[in-house]
């Protein structure tokens, strides 16, 4: 027994509804409850013309937006400062990361990465500590390729 049979069963109970009212109440449920689904389908139905409406705003203005940044160099600019940060380091600025010079020995190397990645682990910088990481690993590539070089030759 859902609510409305509750209420019903409780007007019964107090002699307010006589058997033919529980026909004018049955009358009324139904009556709710159809305009109740009526309700809900034009509800549904406007959320989804508002999303589409709304989505197809949004496409338009992105579009608007991409021709306009196209037009000013806003995304040439975007790319080219994708492409530079996206490059490796040099050897040189690698070296003068970690502090060490040409002839260093790969221990010596590695020492200068230990002590410089525990000093920024703390209380140091991220951005200091990804530079110590990226110097040690494009010395690794240069160090890798010098042995390559010697054992191929």
């Amino acid at each position: 027994m859902g609510v409305f049979g509750s209420v019903k069963f409780g007007f019964l109970m107090q002699g307010f509804l006589d058997p033919d009212g529980i026909a004018v109440l049955l009358y009324f449920w139904v009556l709710f409850a159809s305009s109740s689904v009526m309700a809900a389908k034009i509800l549904a139905n406007v959320i989804v013309l508002g999303s589409a409406v709304l989505g197809r705003a949004f496409v338009q203005a992105y579009r608007q937006a991409l021709s306009n940044a196209s037009k000013s160099g806003v995304a040439r600019e975007a790319v080219q400062n994708i492409r530079r940060a996206s490059k490796s380091m040099a050897e040189p600025e690698a070296r003068q990361v970690l502090g060490v010079t040409e002839h260093a020995s790969w221990e010596e190397i590695s020492q200068r990465y230990d002590s410089l990645f525990k000093q920024n682990a703390t209380n140091g910088s991220f951005y200091l500590q990804s530079k110590v990481h990226r110097a040690k690993e494009c010395l690794e590539g240069a160090y890798a390729k010098k042995a390559q070089g010697t054992t191929d030759a």
